[in-house]
């Protein structure tokens, strides 16, 4: 469903990726959002993603020696692209976070920022897309393996045939084509957050495939750097920075873009500072929040709805299967706010439990992909 607005009432969000070599000052520039203040004043509460396991920890002294609260800052450390968007989605639906113990499980402790208030993001920075990118390869090969232990099965292969069968198994086109867009998803997830997001990547090689005269292909170098993580990832940022040191190992940022025009595009800026930013957030203080959501996933089910019509009657004319309402669609969200409250008003161990019960039940655990109205009153009979 399509949204619009007036542009004279919108308030400005940031969205930037950094990327360059280990040790260009990534991660040190994106936790500058600590930095930030609020349109009221206060600072910024940050909630720090993780994947690269501890990469901001040893400048988390100087931050606090420049008179930044800790406690407005949240850290999670988890490799899983999965994880990471469950907490993007927990910043948009304006839930609770609560302290995990040491084998990663909630418990019954909100967490709160420097106020003593229930923690409540301004900023997201997802700190090395390059780590998730290769844990969602890896775990979309070992998908694989197990798609042609069923090859292998089926086929009646034994021994070294059904060993190379399945331990040579790799990512398809089809696994390709869904890790790109699994990156695009995180970023419009990140947009519609409702704050302001940084990611970061390491850098790689840009490649480029050409025919040579003999009918066959090569890939070459085009000698531009590029952000190594999902495909595409760049595209709907608002600004593109590449972090690099010169020759004396000064920290430089090149701005690849930014939409905000505080920086030109492709100039070098030596020992910059995300602060420059503030100006983006001071400028539209006090106008109105604009937030779009994640549609990637619903606007492909469109199509394919708009394709159905084409081929089943005229577009623009109901069909015999167009029976969902607004009021349904409506229905279904009260459902599934329903469900999420009655959830995480939980205790840990019940939380687990019952995600075992819905599992056993043939039941989802998560929703926000579930349409089937029949379904969610299922799973809220079983809270209830």
């Amino acid at each position: 469903m399509a949204k619009a607005r007036k542009a004279s009432v919108t308030e400005s969000k940031l969205g930037m990726i950094l990327y360059g070599k280990p040790f260009t000052g990534k991660s040190t520039m994106a936790m500058q959002l600590a930095y930030f203040k609020r349109p009221d004043g206060k600072p910024f509460r940050v909630l720090y993603l993780d994947p690269e396991s501890g990469s901001i920890d040893d400048y988390l002294g100087d931050l606090e020696a420049n008179g930044v609260n800790l406690e407005n800052i949240y850290i999670v450390y988890t490799q899983s692209l999965g994880e990471v968007r469950q907490y993007i989605a927990k910043v948009k639906n304006n839930e609770d976070f609560y302290e995990l113990d040491d084998d990663g499980n909630e418990t019954d402790d909100v967490v709160v920022d420097a106020d003593g208030e229930p923690f409540r993001a301004d900023a997201i920075v997802v700190d090395g897309t390059t780590i998730l990118n290769l844990t969602t390869k890896q775990g979309l090969v070992e998908f694989s393996k197990k798609r042609n232990k069923v090859k292998a099965d089926k086929d009646g292969l034994v021994g070294d045939a059904r060993l190379v069968k399945i331990e040579g198994a790799g990512m398809e086109l089809k696994d390709y084509q869904t890790v790109n867009f699994k990156g695009q998803d995180l970023i419009l997830d990140l947009m519609s957050s409702g704050v302001h997001y940084i990611v970061t990547a390491r850098e790689t090689d840009e490649k480029e495939t050409i025919k040579l005269p003999d009918g066959t292909t090569q890939s070459v170098v085009t000698g531009r750097k590029i952000p190594d993580g999902f495909k595409g990832m760049d595209h709907n940022v608002k600004t593109e920075i590449r972090m690099f040191r010169n020759e004396d190992g000064t920290v430089c940022a090149w701005i690849e873009k930014d939409r905000t025009h505080v920086h030109d595009d492709y100039v070098t800026i030596e020992d910059p500072t995300l602060v420059d930013w503030q100006a983006v957030i001071d400028k539209t203080a006090g106008k109105s929040k604009f937030v779009l959501k994640n549609d990637l996933t619903k606007a492909v089910d469109i199509e394919q709805d708009i394709y159905r019509k084409e081929i089943l009657g005229q577009v623009g004319e109901p069909t015999e299967e167009d029976t969902t309402s607004n009021d349904g669609h409506a229905d279904i969200e009260v459902i599934k706010k329903e469900i999420i409250a009655k959830r995480n008003a939980l205790p840990p161990i019940e939380k687990k439990a019952m995600k075992e019960k819905l599992e056993a039940a043939g039941l989802p655990t998560a929703y926000k992909n579930v349409t089937d109205v029949e379904i969610l009153n299922k799973v809220l009979a079983m809270f209830d």
